[in-house]
């Protein structure tokens, strides 16, 4: 099932299913269950598929992208978090800062988790019964601030307004088949600029969530950046950043499309 977050033409923010992303279903219930109905509904627009209670993100977790930014991988996953205040939606803007502030920002293709319960000390073999779906997530980063800005900031250069476009909808794990990865492609103004598959990550699905859950409580609706394949505007010769006007487009297989104009 593919469950959105819309807004409808009368303004009400609904839960629905679709397949498409254009004929929708209204979804009765929670994260934690929905139950699916025949009623029909109307989107004025699609809204970001979870506004979660927290967003983890995992750096250097393909090994592609540890060999291009000539670090090593260590024994523990490298987690960030980001606030909810950078999530918007597929189709919205991803805002630029102030030249002043910085001038490197940079997309990042990722595949995001979405907790449906309650986790906390969840065992390895137990993470699927915790684990809504996933869905598609763009961790935009300031690579200024993230290597030099005031102490090699990983936080604020993640957190910037509309730095963390997720979409279209969350995909159930049942209608997804995950025996040779998914296959994650970004392109920048229809170049393709990264190309990867989920099975390339260092640390798993299962393994993170195993992490996470070991020192918090992963609410329902938190989400979980799993980390971005080589290919990032960083890693160009030259390096090409982002400029007002671009277009970001990020497919993996079996979750659809996330599309974002620069602004």
């Amino acid at each position: 099932m593919k469950i959105h977050r819309i807004e409808t033409n009368s303004g009400d923010v609904r839960w629905a299913s679709s397949e498409n992303s254009k004929d929708f279903y209204l979804l009765n219930g929670s994260l934690e269950s929905f139950t699916e109905t025949t009623e029909v509904v109307a989107a004025k627009k699609i809204l970001p598929p979870v506004i979660p209670p927290a967003v983890y993100i995992i750096g250097y977790n393909y090994a592609t992208n540890v060999e291009q930014a000539r670090v090593e991988a260590g024994s523990y996953p490298v987690v960030v978090m980001k606030a909810t205040s950078t999530i918007i939606a597929t189709g919205d803007s991803i805002d630029l800062p102030n030249p002043s502030t910085s001038e490197q920002i940079d997309y990042e293709g990722e595949l995001a988790i979405v907790i449906g319960k309650r986790a906390k000390d969840v065992p390895a073999d137990s993470v699927s019964e915790y684990i809504l779906g996933y869905t598609i997530a763009n961790d935009v980063t300031a690579r200024d601030w993230q290597q030099g800005g005031a102490g090699n900031q990983w936080v604020r250069s993640k957190n910037f307004d509309t730095f963390c476009p997720l979409g279209p909808a969350i995909v159930t794990t049942d209608s997804l088949n995950f025996d040779d990865g998914l296959m994650i492609r970004t392109w920048l103004n229809k170049e393709l600029r990264q190309e990867d598959t989920t099975a390339s990550m260092i640390f798993t699905i299962e393994e993170l969530v195993v992490h996470l859950s070991a020192s918090n409580t992963l609410l329902p609706g938190t989400v979980i950046l799993t980390g971005t394949p080589a290919g990032t505007g960083k890693q160009q010769d030259p390096p090409a950043y982002l400029k007002t006007g671009d277009s970001i487009t990020i497919e993996i297989d079996g979750l659809g499309v996330l599309e974002n104009i620069v602004s």
